[in-house]
């Protein structure tokens, strides 16, 4: 199962582009549910796009607290995570992000979206009744 749930209050665009680049982790980790090569009646080359629906969800800060306090307990071995935490949107070179997540414990860190994939069991226990984003 694949579920991205985003803060509550983001603006269509925020949510948009948190929500592509928690896919974009996501996929890395698990390249088999998305981009096989694919070429259409007219000889097109373009990449398949996920095979496994990916539900949007949000979360009020409250909610979004709990959820990170959840992240630190032991995923499956078959599980991958993404994080978009609020820092994120100021920093516009992967390595300068990458150096910053490196040195950031994100147990207090304000999040603006997270990306899960694996097991349904696992999603849903972290996911629990988040309503859909609307």
């Amino acid at each position: 199962k694949v579920v991205i749930v985003l803060a509550a209050g983001l603006g269509a665009g925020q949510a948009a582009n948190a929500s592509a680049c928690l896919a974009a982790g996501l996929v890395a980790r698990h390249p088999n549910w998305a981009g096989q090569a694919l070429r259409d009646a007219d000889g097109m080359r373009s990449s398949a796009i996920s095979h496994l629906p990916i539900i949007v969800l949000t979360a009020d800060e409250a909610r979004m607290a709990q959820l990170r306090e959840r992240l630190s307990l032991p995923m499956p071995g078959d599980a991958g995570m993404t994080l978009f935490p609020a820092y994120a949107r100021e920093i516009h070179e992967a390595a300068e992000y990458w150096a910053r997540h490196r040195q950031t414990s994100h147990r207090d860190q304000p999040l603006l979206g997270v990306g899960l994939a694996g097991p349904r069991r696992w999603v849903n226990a972290l996911t629990g009744s988040l309503p859909m984003l609307r």
